[in-house]
């Protein structure tokens, strides 16, 4: 799946036949999704850091300032590294120069690390890393985000004060707020 899927996915289940909602719209509302999605479920990346000598270790390339948390520091036995790795004990650790791990032992220079941490997800035209059985809800999240700009629209509508055929602005507002509130659950639900 890739961003064009969500795009479409998310049209049909806000159905905007006003044309309140912008494509530019509809994007923000999937990238604030992909956000929430991250957050709830973030993926775990692991990569191999080298070792200048000491407690300190370097951050990944990957990590993300902000959003990135660490989950493991091991140490790869043997020729393959991905046959058996001993865990060691790190925490996140801040100095003048930024963070950095700090390791429970020392390691020698250029000794190589596995360091496990969370990333957020990518959705783009070539990238999706939200699982299949996710995306349904992360557009369901989407959907909601626009639902309520809607509710917000039309809920700032007054009534005319001459009587005429007029719309119903308060009951459109109160419908889309849940309309949204709905989709908001069965995201909540469905993890």
């Amino acid at each position: 799946m890739s961003l064009t899927d969500y795009q479409t996915l998310t049209d049909k289940l806000v159905r905007d036949d006003s044309g309140e909602i912008s494509a530019a719209d509809r994007d923000q509302a999937i990238g604030l999704a992909v956000i929430r999605y991250s957050t709830d479920r973030p993926r775990t990346k692991i990569e191999a850091v080298s070792s200048a000598g000491g407690v300190l270790l370097d951050l990944p390339t990957a990590w993300e300032a902000g959003f990135s948390r660490l989950v493991a520091v091991e140490i790869p036995n043997g020729a393959d590294p991905e046959d058996d790795a001993t865990p060691i004990d790190a925490l996140l650790d801040q100095g003048l120069s930024g963070f950095r791990i700090r390791l429970d032992g020392r390691l020698a220079d250029g000794e190589t690390a596995h360091v496990h941490f969370t990333a957020s997800h990518l959705v783009d035209d070539e990238n999706d890393t939200i699982p299949a059985k996710d995306r349904e809800a992360v557009a369901g999240w989407a959907a909601a985000v626009l639902f309520e700009e809607l509710a917000s629209l039309y809920s700032g509508h007054r009534q005319p004060t001459i009587q005429a055929d007029s719309v119903d602005w308060q009951s459109k507002g109160r419908d889309f707020a849940a309309r949204a509130k709905r989709l908001r659950e069965s995201y909540l639900n469905h993890f």
